[in-house]
């Protein structure tokens, strides 16, 4: 009997004991888990794995360890931790397996992640409100059987550089863009000095601004805040620029006037300073959230990202909204050959017009976000394709940004660095950058006073008419740029009311590597004795037959004309020295009959022009040269009334 006692009292010991073991790692259970919802993390981490001290099998901390371990990128203990609790509790509620499968995709474990991503789609449940899960994992676990082909090609990349401490902080510094000749970066910051207040809930988080670093001969300069209306006491950042860097679309989050969380909104420079923002309306914004805005070189396409209704699975999603010809936004798609059930963001549209850089954490990658491209061609989008590494990582990787040259890329990463996310430089393959483009750039003058003057600057296709780009010169620098393809032939076109149009010709070869060209622009006053070459005019060899290729010119003329009623034209028809006198002066003639005929036929007063032969006997250039007969051989407007 005095056994049995002994017995009982050894147990009722060992049960208390055990009790209280239990109530000390629940109670360090509840720390941890306030201190996991509260963002602390290595205080989570503490208690947690003080709780497990006292119950190694407390499934509850093993979960919450996990998750801690989980939001600080520590995939090796993620791992470890979660086949604990698979140990411990084989029925527990099957989340951690799709954790533990998505940090062994992280450390390039993917068979094994695979694996995982099938047993936690066999253990949790198919119920309506689960199908987005369901479809996700499946995803996930298609993305981690192609990944590790992924990883076996060879990379020709050398390995990117941050931008060093004069331009990254301790704060988030992120979504570049480069301007089109590589010599100005925008980008957004959440680093002290803006125009925003502290964060209290994130240590380095003042609120995001835009700012700008300029390339100079020691490198970048210092870091230039955008100053207001731009930025305001609300977040603002994610810009993007048309080619010339007179118009900027960016992003503004809890702007009074705003359709949602976060708008695109629209701003124009004007000399050196900005207009004050206004919000793209509701055919382009939602209720929901708005952001990540990439223009078009011709500013005529505009590519987003947004979580709207009609988004795949809810999360983020690429649009895009295309301007028609009176200059009106359309209702933005969903980029559904692109898109996946996973976010995809920060895209950018490459110089090229034709080709896009996106961020996805859905298209088979290294983990996390990847940098990826596709290039539309026949009407639709070509397979995404993985920039690979050393430019893709195990962290999050994006808002990739290129220069027209395709030589100088930036992203933004949060791999090893100075704060969350830096800026960093790369060097990509030939294979991986933007068709080759030709930047056309210069300042447009008054020919009369030299003063620089703002006009709109036009480039079409020569052969077909079609209007490729469009720049305003800027009012106060005069200064204009444009980005075109290659393959084509140009006319380049300025003009402004009071203002005769100015008109030149140039080529850009298919194989062509990136060039720019510089064409100054004199624009000269509309008035009596005003004498101007219309560079744009065409004739087949010896003969007085416009060829298709003048059209262009020509509807400019008509314009010019029609809009000044009491303008008395001259046409001046002119020749090289090739040929007898008599023939010239009889072909100069005939020319410029023909370029009045066709004036007259578009509806212009035969009595308001004039068609006179030169010949060749008022040369501008020496005929002694191809360049100087062909600068000789013209058609020119000479003002005798207005």
């Amino acid at each position: 009997m005095k056994f049995n006692l002994s017995l009982l009292g050894c147990l009722l010991f060992v049960y208390f004991q055990l009790s209280a073991q239990t109530q000390m790692a629940n109670f360090y259970f509840e720390k941890g888990k306030e201190a996991y919802n509260g963002k602390f993390y290595q205080e989570a981490i503490d208690q947690l794995e003080k709780a497990l001290e006292k119950d190694a099998q407390h499934a509850d901390a093993l979960c919450y360890l996990g998750y801690a371990y989980y939001d600080t990128q520590e995939y090796n203990k993620v791992v470890e931790v979660y086949t604990l609790l698979q140990e411990a509790s084989p029925d527990y509620w099957p989340w951690y397996i799709y954790l533990r499968a998505n940090a062994k995709s992280a450390l390039e474990q993917f068979e094994s992640a695979a694996s995982d991503y099938e047993l936690f789609l066999s253990k949790y449940s198919k119920t309506a409100d689960r199908i987005h899960f369901h479809h996700q994992a499946a995803y996930k676990m298609e993305y981690a059987k192609k990944a590790s082909d992924l990883r076996l090609k060879a990379s020709e990349m050398k390995s990117p550089q941050n931008l060093s401490k004069d331009v990254n902080t301790i704060s988030d510094d992120m979504m570049p863009q480069i301007n089109p000749t590589g010599d100005r970066l925008y980008f957004t910051s959440s680093r002290k000095g803006g125009l925003d207040n502290k964060d209290e809930e994130e240590e380095n988080d003042w609120g995001e601004d835009l700012y700008y670093i300029e390339k100079t001969i020691n490198g970048w300069s210092q870091a230039t805040l955008l100053p207001e209306p731009i930025n305001t006491y609300n977040n603002d950042g994610t810009s993007t620029f048309s080619a010339d860097g007179q118009q900027m679309i960016y992003v503004k989050c809890g702007e009074k006037g705003g359709m949602g969380s976060c708008d695109l909104w629209m701003a124009s420079l004007e000399g050196t300073n900005w207009t004050s923002p206004e919000n793209m309306g509701d055919v382009v914004n939602s209720k929901s959230w708005d952001s990540q805005p990439s223009l078009s070189s011709d500013g005529n396409t505009l590519i987003f990202v947004s979580d709207r209704e009609g988004s795949y699975c809810g999360s983020m999603d690429l649009y895009i909204s295309r301007k028609n010809k009176f200059g009106q936004w359309s209702v933005p798609a969903n980029l559904s050959e692109l898109n996946t059930p996973f976010g995809e963001k920060s895209p950018y549209i490459a110089p090229d017009g034709k080709t896009l850089y996106f961020a996805s954490e859905g298209h088979p990658g290294f983990g996390d976000y990847d940098i990826f491209m596709s290039v539309f061609e026949n009407g639709k989008w070509s397979e995404p394709v993985n920039l690979g590494a050393p430019l893709n990582s195990s962290g999050q990787d994006t808002y990739f940004s290129i220069s027209a040259s395709g030589e100088g890329a930036y992203f933004a990463s949060n791999r090893s660095g100075l704060g969350g996310l830096d800026l960093f430089s790369i060097d990509i393959p030939e294979k991986l950058r933007p068709k080759p483009s030709v930047v056309v750039r210069g300042v447009v003058k008054d020919a009369k006073s030299n003063q620089n003057m703002e006009a709109w600057v036009l480039v079409e296709d020569l052969n077909t008419a079609e209007l490729i780009a469009t720049a305003k010169s800027n009012s106060q620098s005069g200064e204009y740029l444009v980005v075109l393809p290659s393959g084509r032939n140009y006319s380049v076109s300025a003009n402004k009311e009071g203002y005769f149009f100015y008109s030149n010709k140039f080529e850009v070869p298919t194989t062509s590597k990136y060039q720019e060209i510089e064409k100054n622009i004199a624009l000269k006053p509309i008035e009596k004795g005003a004498r101007v070459v219309l560079n744009n005019i065409f004739f087949e060899t010896g003969k007085a037959t416009l060829t298709q290729e003048s059209y262009i010119e020509l509807a400019k003329a008509v314009s010019l004309i029609n809009a000044n009623p009491r303008m008395v034209i001259e046409i001046g028809g002119h020749t090289d020295n090739v040929g007898s006198d008599e023939a010239n002066m009889q072909l100069s003639h005939e020319r410029a009959k023909s370029v009045r005929n066709y004036l007259v036929k578009a509806g212009i007063g035969s009595e308001r022009l004039e068609a006179k032969g030169y010949g060749e006997t008022q040369p501008v250039a020496d005929n002694e040269t191809e360049e100087g007969r062909q600068a000789n051989r013209r058609t020119e407007f000479i003002i005798l009334a207005n």
